[in-house]
């Protein structure tokens, strides 16, 4: 999916303090059945326990501006004390279906959004969960919702920066799985299933795209089991162990072209010469997920909103294939790690032109990082 810097919106729903959830109705005479079946799920869960709960003042269905009618936050033990968020809004919740079904038998878009956050304190009853999650999933479903597209299991997204702006981490992208709580569910207006976001590194988007989603958790999971959000681990590269287990994941992953979409594309020139205009955040991000799949001998697919580009592995012969895009194939450029090492620091220049000599004959045109 494309990344989404969601640090630049600003949610309204923390303006207002938590209160108790809704039994599911705004009114007594507005059934709530979706509503009341997310609730049962958790209450199952964590029976007894009141969660903490943001509700937006007017609702995206009267004219509101988030697309969430509510998310609420429970406390958990197991297998570490964290915070269990779970939204209410991605699927139909009231007894008319205000969206068509993303697929035929799903209630809107088929799912509900959950994030587990690590926190030692999560089990003190003096202490309340932290509102900038509140504003991330608000603004995921803000994406969701513009986009049309539903995020699913096995997905993953680039964030452009910190998940948390006002903490010390390294996490700046989120994968996505099935949350342990329960398999998808059935509801008067559709199935709803829960997805879980986890909070993941730079590198580990780069071994997603490389290998799988799949893999790639289970791999964090022998460390921060239960897809756990844990803001101030360090990535698999400190882990010797559980690095050369991705390493040998990605050596035996069956080929296959993994897809990258960019904010900002545009490709121009000749078979003999391309000039190829990417924001500057995107390129550096872009090249830090090239270079595994290059180096596992995969090609990797750039979509733009106009034209595509493959980024394939530079064959033995040495000799560099460049080819401009048309309407009905994406343009192609070889490149070998070593040079997409190089390319990646110009993630740290100014906007312009750059060259460089293991690829003279392309131009890299930076422009300014596009504005969510």
């Amino acid at each position: 999916m494309a990344p989404f810097p969601w640090h630049h919106h600003h949610s309204e729903t923390p303006a207002a303090p938590p209160t108790q959830p809704p039994p599911g109705a705004q009114s007594p005479d507005e059934p709530a059945a979706g509503w009341d079946a997310i609730t049962a799920v958790f209450a199952a869960a964590y029976p007894g326990q009141e969660p903490t709960h943001y509700g937006t003042v007017v609702p995206r269905r009267l004219g509101g501006p988030d697309p969430l009618d509510g998310i609420s936050i429970y406390r958990a033990s197991d297998p570490a004390p964290h915070w269990h968020y779970v939204t209410y809004g991605y699927s139909n919740l009231y007894g008319e279906a205000d969206r068509p079904s993303a697929r035929p038998g799903e209630s809107g878009f088929g799912m509900e959004m959950t994030l587990r956050l690590y926190d030692r304190r999560a089990l003190d009853l003096s202490v309340t969960p932290p509102v900038w999650v509140v504003n991330l999933l608000q603004n995921l479903a803000r994406h969701v919702f513009t986009s049309g597209t539903p995020i699913r299991a096995r997905h993953h997204l680039d964030a452009g920066g910190p998940i948390a702006l006002d903490e010390a981490t390294q996490l700046t992208a989120l994968a996505f799985t099935d949350d342990a709580i329960s398999p998808a569910i059935p509801t008067p207006n559709g199935t709803v299933a829960f997805v879980q976001a986890v909070g993941i590194t730079g590198p580990e988007l780069a071994d997603i795209l490389a290998w799988n989603t799949d893999g790639v958790l289970s791999v964090i999971g022998q460390r921060w089991p239960f897809g756990l959000t844990v803001l101030d681990r360090a990535g698999l590269d400190e882990f010797p162990e559980l690095r050369a287990q991705v390493l040998a994941g990605v050596a035996q992953a069956a080929p296959f072209v993994p897809r990258l979409a960019v904010e900002s594309l545009k490709v121009s020139g000749t078979d003999e010469a391309l000039t190829i205009a990417i924001s500057g955040a995107a390129l550096g991000d872009v090249l830090a997920a090239a270079e595994p799949a290059l180096r596992a001998g995969r090609t990797l697919l750039l979509c733009g909103s106009d034209c595509a580009l493959e980024l394939a592995p530079q064959g033995p012969d040495q000799v560099m294939t460049r080819r401009a895009p048309t309407a009905d194939r994406p343009g192609r450029l070889s490149l070998t790690p070593d040079g997409l090492r190089v390319l990646a620091q110009l993630r740290k220049q100014p906007p312009g032109d750059y060259r460089h000599h293991t690829i003279p004959d392309i131009v890299w045109h930076m422009t300014s990082t596009v504005a969510a």
